[in-house]
């Protein structure tokens, strides 16, 4: 039988992440238009407003993976909504492109505080036997947000109305923070021990070692994407396709919706590796389709390619990243994950934007083609080969898990002493 999926939690969870990812995606394409309107700046610079955002959300992860079990999950959930909405109104006070990209990155800290709780509460919420449809149906709020999220931003920009956009996310701040404080999360009690250890300031306190092949795999697949995050807006109208710019998203939301809970079901069925090395090729392919984009049919073509491949990477790395993963460490494998990617996505625009001005946008996407080519073979090298990621190897590091857990927790009754277990303390 089943384990239970679809709890209350559970929707709760998918839903704060929804929102908040509606909100990350009105102000990216928001952020980057506003920045070349406002103060009249290059592409490159406007990228950096894109950018930036993710370098706070990717400093701000690193420390929340290593407190998040000191200080509890849904404090920091609760910490970093408010935090969230906070930040929205100073928008209106950035009179200078460097203050405007100053509140960029408070408000990707306060984003990288939010999103590594809210993905941290699903790792634990969700049943082991059931992790990778669990997760590929949470993901699919990023999928409907990529799609929701820049529709909003664009319809509600049209105009020049810069202040209506950010009007709508405050609303939806709002609604996210109210959530947050509905959500009953698992938490893990830290014992004295680990406290201490978690006091030190070493590499594997604020990186989860084991998480990092599929991480630094997913860091690549993020470069890729911040191509069409940043100027998927500017190419299509550069080709004159606006239409076609549209249609992509959608095309890319509308397969996401489908291919996610198929492809979850398909790890937890057959193991990681069948799931991800298709997916990399289609991401390459998806890159290079965008690249000889002449009409709307490309882009509809690179839409449902990326709905194939880097929707999977973000929901199928994430489950891949805490398999065999003791529950005191899935939110320092969830960060891991989180922080690589949002390296990628961070410095994917600027590095990319740079190309433009010489070679033009399409060059944009042939590098990102590369860029994902290569990461199949450090695919292989960093995991395939070592026997990672098959069904058998994911059914005994996960048993050895819950063996280990059971006896640390008899061992904890023995001593009278509160076991570093799950506990519904909130």
């Amino acid at each position: 039988m089943k384990s239970k999926l679809w709890t209350r939690n559970f929707i709760l969870d998918t839903s704060i992440n929804f929102l908040l990812y509606v909100i990350f995606y009105q102000l990216m394409l928001w952020s980057t238009n506003y920045s070349i309107v406002t103060w009249h700046s290059s592409i490159s610079e406007a990228g950096l407003a894109s950018g930036i955002f993710i370098i706070g959300a990717l400093l701000s992860r690193i420390i929340t993976g290593h407190i998040i079990d000191i200080l509890g999950r849904k404090k920091l959930l609760i910490i970093g909504t408010v935090l969230y909405l906070t930040a929205i109104p100073l928008y209106f006070s950035a009179s200078t492109i460097i203050l405007f990209f100053t509140v960029r990155c408070f408000h990707g800290i306060a984003y990288g505080i939010s999103a590594t709780a809210a993905s941290t509460i699903i790792g634990a919420i969700v049943p082991a036997d059931r992790r990778g449809e669990g997760i590929g149906y949470y993901a699919l709020g990023n999928t409907l947000a990529s799609a929701a999220g820049p529709f909003l931003g664009i319809t509600l920009c049209s105009g020049g109305n810069f202040s209506l956009n950010l009007y709508v996310c405050m609303i939806l701040a709002i609604v996210t923070l109210i959530l947050s404080f509905l959500l009953h999360s698992p938490e893990h009690t830290c014992s004295a021990e680990e406290k201490k250890t978690l006091r030190k300031v070493s590499f594997n306190n604020f990186f989860a070692v084991r998480a990092l092949p599929i991480s630094c795999i997913s860091f690549l697949c993020g470069i890729a994407y911040s191509a069409v995050l940043s100027f998927m807006g500017a190419y299509a109208d550069a080709q004159e396709l606006a239409a076609g710019g549209s249609l992509f998203f959608f095309a890319y939301a509308l397969t996401s919706l489908f291919s996610r809970p198929i492809t979850g079901h398909l790890l937890d069925r057959f193991g990681g590796n069948i799931v991800m090395y298709p997916t990399l090729i289609i991401l390459a392919l998806c890159m290079a389709t965008l690249g000889l984009a002449s009409s709307t049919t490309y882009f509809i073509l690179g839409g449902i390619f990326l709905g194939l491949s880097y929707s999977t990477v973000t929901s199928a790395g994430q489950a891949l990243a805490i398999y065999g993963i003791p529950s005191n460490q899935i939110g320092l494998a969830t960060s891991t994950f989180f922080v690589l990617i949002d390296l990628g996505v961070g410095i994917g625009p600027y590095m990319l934007g740079e190309l433009v001005p010489a070679y033009g946008f399409s060059s944009v996407y042939y590098l990102a083609c590369f860029i994902a080519i290569a990461a199949i073979p450090l695919y292989y090298i960093t995991i395939g080969r070592r026997g990672m990621f098959t069904l058998r190897w994911m059914h005994v590091v996960q048993r050895r898990v819950e063996l280990h857990e059971k006896h640390a927790k008899a061992a904890a009754s023995r001593h009278h002493i509160i076991p570093p277990s799950v506990s519904d303390s909130f």
